[in-house]
């Protein structure tokens, strides 16, 4: 009897101390991400990406010894439903979480993984309210709104484009892109030819006017910090009304205007900056990886190799836990020393969450393709 009792006592005792997704032959993690709906590409692209990345792991055997995971929910885009799948993964146990995409989304859903002190590794978002003010647990492995705007003024200072316009969305989101832009026009003495806003829900009319705003000026490139609707909107006016600059977007907009929300050409000649590497490149070990990995079952994607990234990041951030993993030491192992995915490298510190800058610009060809 007092054997039993012991037993009993011991189980019981190691059911107290058990980590959220962690059993003795797996580690859980949680996914909630557009599969349907305006979002759904993107969604879909980052799924396949982390379940290409975790795949590898658990056929090499784990991470010491545990299979990991992957538990996929859909939330259309749709805030509400992030918030209910959250705590549907949070329910079953999960050790992290990955893959979300949308800033209102994660943005809801931030009060949830603060309250349960669930780490968030990899959110499909530039905005900046996922880095400033600094989110102990949300693990950027992209570069964020500010960077990509930045990298675009750079780019035109260096092929000698100064003329230079800009129309930004009255959110988070263009905000940041100003910042940005703002920054880098400083540090290297210019000053926007003309910049005008747009809201989220812009009409036709406002549209209409924030392009006339802007053309006045004649600029050589136009900047915009807007999602896809705006963005494509923006354009096809400018282009309407025979306003021709060389037209900079940023990364989310152009992987949904590509994904089907422009009609094919109809892109063509636009820059848009990207915040993982062309994931047709034969240069980068990861990339390799993941086009080896992917082996013809889809094109090789922008948002499939930044699921990738993910995975590769959560995997060793696993292996540096040992045999005992757990929501401490995952994060403890992503603040160590930097994280290499492969020609990808991620830093974080314990005041510091903006893991990579990594920011590189491509071009729209004709037939809706991203050159480099």
């Amino acid at each position: 009897m007092k054997r039993l009792w012991a037993a009993a006592f011991m189980a019981l005792a190691a059911l107290a101390h058990a980590e959220p997704g962690v059993t003795a032959d797996k580690l859980v993690l949680g996914m909630s991400t557009p599969l349907t709906g305006p979002l759904a590409h993107y969604g879909a692209e980052l799924r396949r990406g982390v379940k290409l990345g975790l795949d590898q792991v658990n056929s090499a055997g784990g991470i010491a010894g545990r299979r990991i995971e992957l538990l996929v929910r859909d939330d259309a885009g749709v805030p509400e439903r992030a918030v209910a799948n959250t705590r549907e993964l949070l329910a079953a146990g999960v050790l992290a979480m990955t893959g979300y995409h949308g800033a209102a989304s994660i943005e809801a859903v931030l009060p949830l993984l603060d309250e349960a002190g669930a780490p968030l590794i990899g959110a499909a978002s530039s905005a900046e309210l996922l880095r400033e003010p600094m989110r102990k647990r949300v693990f950027n492995l992209r570069a964020g709104a500010r960077e990509e705007t930045a990298a675009m003024v750079l780019q035109l200072d260096t092929v000698g484009l100064i003329e230079i316009a800009a129309i930004v969305q009255e959110d988070a989101l263009g905000r940041a892109g100003l910042e940005g832009i703002q920054l880098e026009l400083n540090r290297l003495a210019l000053r926007l030819a003309s910049l005008a806003r747009l809201s989220v829900a812009a009409n036709t009319a406002a549209v209409a006017q924030a392009v006339q705003t802007v053309c006045k000026q004649r600029p050589q490139a136009l900047l915009l910090a807007l999602d896809a609707s705006n963005a494509l909107s923006v354009i096809r006016q400018a282009r309407r009304i025979g306003c021709v600059p060389q037209f900079y977007v940023m990364s989310e907009a152009g992987a949904q205007l590509l994904a089907g929300a422009a009609a094919p050409g109809e892109l063509s000649g636009v820059i848009v900056s990207q915040v993982v590497p062309h994931p047709s490149t034969s240069s980068i070990p990861l990339v390799v990886d993941y086009q080896r990995l992917l082996a013809g079952a889809a094109p090789p994607s922008y948002p499939g190799l930044e699921g990738f990234v993910y995975s590769r990041v959560i995997a060793e951030a696993l292996r540096r836990c040992g045999r005992e993993p757990g929501r401490r030491c995952l994060v403890t192992g992503l603040e160590g020393k930097a994280l290499d995915a492969g020609g990808y490298r991620v830093q974080f510190t314990p005041g510091d969450r903006r893991g990579s800058r990594f920011v590189e610009m491509t071009i729209v060809t004709p037939d809706g393709r991203f050159r480099r």
